[in-house]
This record gives structure tokens, sequence and C-alpha cells, in this order.
């Protein structure tokens, strides 16, 4: 049976419930605060999409309808209200306060970050990665029809493989119908385009070859192109359209995250937050899928210096909670110089009904670093994305990117991600008492003068950043003026009302 509740009584009713999942009186007032369960915000379910919110990408032929996003983020709620309890529960009595012995190592988290992506960062997220999967397509696909066709013909010795790779992928971009399907699912008609286009650039002998042989050539190469579609939909299911709720899920597969920031970083401290974790999985309140630890590159320490001065946990600790959850665990030698271990859990539950209800199927993110490194890894995102133009970006750092742009190139990129990899491990031996004011090492304190544009000082990078962030903030804000319901957007907030107080009621 269905209960609708108004919002008020509805928001009431989880707050008295959160004893019910052992939760103190003294930490509601935090709860209130740092929630999301304000039903006048829910009002993001709109029924468009504003172009404020625009983002800046080649690529945005790949990016699903800005009202599809919005039902997402939307139906994301109860998945990331689950997970706040969960971290309020089992994480939230590790956090420091100031009744609290600031030195304490049984206090190590600063603070408890979560979150919904908004629908611009969600459609951001999903042209990001689709792109990139897609253009790893055209090249296996173009590679594909290169080797093909040189079983069946000879190469033209004037013409670099490189050059005829590239000028098949151009091909297929140009003649392909169906931004958001799979290339080898079309491999037929691509074939028929292939063969005609490089056949009057004679990329290959066909002049010697007979009208059977052709035939007969095209027809196999055909069936061996059927035959890998059929193997890479076996190894990944299926195919997931981006413009399809299955398919934002799939590509944005942190639309629900948290982050745990850390005060006390040291390995001692960091184990009591791994054993409140393993708790939570032994309770059967989280579902871990796996654990990513990014760790730095041996060949790039500074010289004396050991990777167990940076890690965050060791890894008898992660392993211990892998073997826990079942989960598996990843190493990853950073190539930023970024360093955290992030999290990856499954947030589906039956609490929000059936495994095809719209509230199921998100997966979440929980990152924990220490909050020096966060604080340039706010920066140096914006960066990695301005790296590779597959990448789409909110239109507010334009600014952020014409300054960038201007000053990194060819010439000073492989100086660059070195400073940055320097400055990360920097920020990460920063003594956890250090004040929060704290500037960056410059550019001439880790040796990279003359070799890294001043320009590009993440101090200055930063300060352009947060200008950009002001902007988005104005954005939102407008946004959230200009927005209506319609009755089918009332009826769905219901639905959101009425399981949020599920899961208050049931979580013990």
């Amino acid at each position: 049976m269905k209960i609708f509740l108004n919002p008020t009584h509805t928001k009431n009713l989880i707050y008295n419930n959160y004893k019910n999942f052992g939760i103190s009186d003294k930490n509601q007032k935090s709860i209130n605060k740092n929630s999301d369960l304000n039903f006048a915000y829910d009002k993001r379910d709109l029924v468009t999409f504003s172009g404020r919110a625009q983002l800046i990408s080649k690529n945005m032929k790949y990016a699903p309808s800005g009202a599809l996003c919005i039902k997402v983020n939307n139906n994301a709620q109860p998945a990331k209200a689950y997970l706040d309890i969960v971290l309020d529960k089992y994480i939230k009595p590790l956090e420091y306060n100031k009744t609290r012995n600031k030195k304490a190592p049984k206090y190590p988290v600063s603070r408890i970050q979560t979150r919904i992506k908004s629908p611009t960062s969600i459609r951001e997220k999903v042209v990001s990665k689709y792109s990139k999967l897609h253009g790893e397509e055209v090249k296996k696909f173009s590679e594909q029809i290169y080797e093909e066709f040189s079983q069946y013909c000879n190469v033209n010795p004037s013409v670099d493989k490189s050059v005829i790779i590239s000028k098949i992928e151009e091909i297929i971009e140009k003649n392909i119908l169906n931004k958001k399907s799979p290339v080898y699912e079309s491999s037929a008609f691509f074939l028929l385009k292939i063969y005609d286009e490089i056949k009057n650039k004679n990329y290959f002998d066909f002049s010697s070859k007979t009208e059977k042989y052709i035939k007969t050539m095209m027809s196999d190469i055909a069936d061996s192109l059927e035959t890998s579609f059929l193997e890479n939909d076996a190894e990944e299911n299926t195919f997931n359209s981006p413009d399809s709720v299955e398919g934002i899920k799939y590509y944005a597969n942190d639309i629900v995250g948290a982050r745990i920031l850390l005060k006390n970083t040291g390995q001692e401290s960091v184990g009591l937050l791994i054993n409140a974790l393993k708790q939570a999985v032994s309770d059967k309140k989280l579902k871990i899928l796996s654990i990513e630890s990014n760790i730095p590159d041996p060949d790039r320490l500074p010289k004396g210096r050991q990777i167990s001065e940076y890690i965050y946990a060791t890894d008898a600790q992660l392993r211990s909670l892998a073997k826990a959850s079942g989960a598996k665990l990843i190493k990853n030698n950073s190539k930023s110089g970024y360093l955290a271990v992030h999290i990856n859990v499954d947030l589906s539950n039956s609490l929000f009904g059936d495994e095809n209800s719209p509230y199921n199927g998100y997966k979440g993110e929980i990152q924990i670093i220490g909050e020096d490194v966060e604080k340039l890894k706010e920066v140096e995102d914006i960066c990695y994305k301005l790296k590779d133009n597959k990448n789409a970006i909110n239109a507010a750092y334009k600014p952020f990117k014409d300054y960038f742009m201007k000053y990194y190139n060819n010439s000073n990129k492989d100086a660059f991600d070195d400073y940055t990899y320097m400055l990360y491990l920097s920020q990460r031996t920063i003594p956890d008492d250090a004040p929060e004011s704290q500037a960056f090492e410059t550019i001439e304190q880790l040796g990279f003068k003359d070799k890294v544009p001043k320009e590009l000082d993440f101090n200055i990078l930063r300060k352009i950043k947060l200008q950009c962030d002001n902007e988005i903030k104005k954005q939102e804000q407008l946004e959230m003026s200009k927005i209506t319901y319609n009755a089918k957007s009332s009826k769905n907030l219901d639905e959101i009302k009425d399981i949020l107080s599920y899961i208050s009621y049931y979580l013990k």
C-alpha cells in the first residue's frame, strides 16, 4: 500500500526515524543541514532544460536530452538518501569536531560530502565517456577493415598505413547515420562506403581482381565484421545508447557520490575508517563493487621517498575490505599524481521497488581523500578535461579554457604534467594541522622555472576557476527560479517521498 505524505510531514518523518538506523539525536542537526531531503528543492524535475546550462565540446552530438538528464537526476534521490543514512551511521562517529581532541587518531574524518550530479554534469559525463568509447570503437573497426582488405589485396606502398586508417575513420564519421548506435552494428553499410572511397583513392590494388573475387572478398569481410560484432556484444552484454535512462546510468556511473575528507591521514586512523566500512558491509547495508587505490608511480617519486609515505591505506587494510565485501581491489599507478581511494558501490535496493524501478540501477562512488589533495584536484580536474577535446565542460569555464589554452601547448605539456605530479605529491605531504589557507607550492619552488610558464601556476589557475564556479552557482540559482511542475512530475515526486519514508522505517 502506498502512503502519500505532504512534504513537511514526510521530511519530519524521515528525520524522526533516523534513530531506527542507530543515529543519535545530536547528529540530526547536521543531517538536516547536509541532507538533500528538502522537497522544495525537488523542483528540479523540469520539463525543459535551460540553454544557460550549456556545455563546450565538439562531441555534443552524443549528448542525451536535457529532459532525460533531469529525470535521471531527480530519480536518484532515494539512492542518495540511502547513502546519506549509511554514512551517517557508520562514518559520522569518526568525524572530528571542536569538542573532540584534534590530534586523536580515532577522529580522522574532517567532513562527509554527498551529492547527486546536476543534470548538466550528468550530460557532461555521458558526452565525455561515450565519445571516448565511440572513438575507440571507430578506431578498432577502421584497423580491422584495413587488416581485412590487406589479406585480399596489395596495399599501395606509397601510402602509409596510418593515413589509410585515418581516412577510413573519416569515412565512418561522415556517413554515420545514428550517432548513438555501435559502428559494428552497421558494418555492412560502412563496408560498402569504405570500399567505394578507398578504391577511388587507390589505397589498395583492386584493379587486377575479378568481379567474382571482389564479391567473395566483400562477403567474407562482412562475415568477419559480423563475428566481431557478436563477440563484442557477448563481452559487453549489450550496447547502451547514451540517449536512454539505462545508458545514462551506465556511462555516468557516479551520479550519486560521496567524498570522505580526511583530517588525519595517518594509516592507523584511516584503518578505523576501513573498519567502519567493513562493518557496513557485514551489516549488509553497503554493497561494494570494487575498490581502486590510486598510488604514486614508483618511478616518479622524489629521491629518497617511499610509496608508503603517500598512500592513505595499506595493502593489508584494503585487501581486508575487499575480502569482506567480495569486491575487486585495483591498484592504479596514478598518471596525474592524484592520490585517493575510490570505492564503487551498488545503490540498488528492494526498498525502491523491483529491479525495473526508475529509482534502482544507480551506482555510486565513495572517495577517500585528504583535504589538501582535494584542494588541488578541484582545479586539476578542469585542466585534465581541457587536455582531451573529447571531454565536455560547462560553458561557464570558457574563461578558464581560454586562459589555460593560451599558455598550455605541445612545447610545455610534458613539463606541466611533471609539475602537476610533483604538486600532488607535495600536497599529500602537507602536515595535517596546516592552515586551510596555505597556498600551493609555486612553479619555481618545485623546480620548474623556465620549464612551465608562470601563468600556469596552480595558484593562479585556482583563482580563475573559483570565479567560474561563482558563475555556475548563479546559473543554478536562476535555473531554480524558473522551474515549474506538471502533473506527471508531481506524481513522480510523490513516489519519491513515499520511498524516502520507507527507507527510514525499514533500514534498521
